[in-house]
């Protein structure tokens, strides 16, 4: 038996390993994709059929459906952590740190939109994730970036919070079917409006 030099293996090992990433990547997307365009808990059919693959290809990358719903709220929700976690940079002006939180929450809601918008996320609300409860994390943020006279009034304050909450956006992008650019303007405009 004739040994292959290493570089050889690993040229190989290397496509195949990028390869797979990339199947799953898109898998993850075309979850999301059909569960925006409303079928709200997609079949492996489905699936697979969107992906351009067989359903076998499909669970040679998932162990099944469940650990296929799985790294889909993983990877949604690893999206949305690291916006999250990003540091918020120093403003001057309170105004420019709202558009600054409003950019955020559009990056985190369009992460998340798919799960809150399907029965994926409510099979899985029970584990212990760190988005399922995020409101008191929205709400601080929102606090420590408003001036005292528009934070001191209760009524306007949950008027910006609630234009600023994951329900709206929702309704937004999947009821009003606006684009996530367009919905982007809306919150913004609304904000602006609200805090004049």
């Amino acid at each position: 038996m004739i040994a292959r030099p290493l570089n050889q293996v690993t040229e190989k090992t290397d496509g195949r390993a990028e390869r797979t990433i990339a199947t799953r990547k898109n898998t993850l997307l075309v979850i999301r994709e059909l569960i925006l365009e409303g079928i709200i808990d997609p079949t492996a059919r489905e699936i697979a059929a969107k992906a351009g693959i067989t359903t076998r290809t499909l669970f040679r990358h998932f162990l099944d459906m469940e650990s296929l719903r799985r790294s889909f709220v993983q990877d949604a929700e690893a999206g949305a952590m690291a916006v999250m976690d990003e540091p918020f940079p120093a403003v001057e002006q309170w105004s420019k740190a709202i558009e600054t939180l409003i950019d955020r929450r559009v990056r985190v809601y369009e992460s998340i939109l798919p799960l809150y918008v399907s029965t994926v996320w409510s099979r899985h609300r029970a584990a212990d994730h760190a988005l399922h409860n995020p409101t008191s994390r929205r709400r601080q943020r929102l606090k420590e970036l408003l001036p005292d006279q528009l934070k001191s009034d209760p009524i306007l304050f949950e008027a910006i919070d609630g234009v600023l909450g994951i329900e709206y956006w929702a309704s937004l992008r999947r009821d009003q079917g606006l684009s996530a650019r367009r919905a982007r303007e809306v919150l913004s405009l609304a904000v602006n409006r609200l805090t004049k």
